[in-house]
């Protein structure tokens, strides 16, 4: 009953891990022989009951595993999950982190963050050096996003920056660099192989969607010709200054001398308007001490007249 006991409680793999390891190990045992609840599940396993049992379990998995072999080989291919396609610019963003990750390493602050302390990160490793220009917490694709934010408000600040930028792409491959249309446009290409495989409907729909453009073309073409006409490009009376040379030499000669002759009346005027200062100062100066010398004589007078009508007065005269 304890060897059936055993079966049912479940102990089945561990008495066959136990069976099998004691019957096919050639090494001697590590442990010594078992006593005990261990003496009786060793003897359970080689009963005829247990190996009855086992062979019970074999064939049920075998039966199992065959039929989701089976179940496997019936589902068709084209019912089973697809994955998804995956967003160009997430796929794109995706790659740049990568190559962020190899370059400059991943960083790894979750563990100091649970931790509640910041673990000081570890030294780049040898060819691996991280570019200081590039701060923690900084990527290139933040660092790209920021210059085109700031080239964005320049260009917005400034209205022919902002017209030029309209009709940028228009004129897209005379303004980019040659480096920047690499594999965008091949080098051997011609200008009229990309209209050698149109229609007459396509070349049509072409010129009539070009109409705009031809015709303006053709009013600045006109508008180039009228000021061709009218000299605007040529010389005009530019090779006849060869001839207004000595002319303009002896004047600018008599121009010199004026200007020496007006410098040296401008000294002469200076000093006569500085004699004029000193004079006018000491006529004032002149005029302050005859006005005190003027008052203090009217102020005698005055007393000597005031003594004489007291002495009239009093009598003594």
């Amino acid at each position: 009953m304890a060897n059936i006991g055993s079966a049912f409680l479940g102990d089945r793999q561990r008495i066959r891990h136990l069976s099998s390891s004691t019957t096919h190990s050639r090494s001697p045992p590590s442990s010594p022989p078992p006593t005990g609840i261990s003496g009786m599940m060793q003897h359970s396993a080689t009963s005829p009951l247990a190996a009855s049992f086992d062979d019970v379990d074999d064939e049920a998995s075998a039966s199992s595993r065959k039929q989701q072999r089976q179940h496997v080989f019936v589902v068709p291919h084209e019912q089973q999950t697809r994955p998804k396609p995956i967003d160009p610019r997430l796929a794109l963003e995706l790659r740049v982190r990568w190559l962020e990750a190899i370059v400059y390493g991943a960083k790894h602050e979750a563990g100091a963050a649970l931790q509640g302390q910041r673990t000081r990160p570890a030294p780049p490793a040898k060819g691996k050096q991280r570019d200081p220009s590039v701060k923690d917490g900084e990527t290139l694709i933040r660092l790209a996003e920021n210059v085109q934010s700031r080239l964005s408000a320049t260009v917005e600040s400034n209205e022919g920056l902002r017209k030029f930028m309209d009709h940028y792409d228009q004129h897209a491959q005379y303004l980019s660099p040659a480096f920047a249309l690499t594999g965008i446009i091949a080098d051997e290409e011609a200008p009229s192989s990309s209209y050698s495989g149109m229609t007459a409907e396509e070349i049509d729909a072409f010129l009539t969607e070009m109409e705009p453009d031809i015709r303006a073309a053709d009013r600045d073409m006109s508008e180039i010709e009228a000021l061709v006409k009218k000299g605007v490009t040529g010389a005009g009376r530019l090779p006849d200054h060869e001839n207004l040379k000595p002319r303009l030499d002896a004047l600018i000669a008599r121009n010199r001398s004026d200007l020496e002759l007006a410098a040296s009346l401008e000294r002469r005027i200076a000093t006569i308007m500085q004699r004029h200062a000193t004079s006018v100062d000491a006529l004032s100066e002149l005029f302050v001490a005859w006005d005190d010398a003027l008052t203090v004589a009217e102020d005698g007078i005055t007393k000597m007249e005031k003594e004489k009508q007291d002495r009239r007065r009093i009598g003594l005269e």
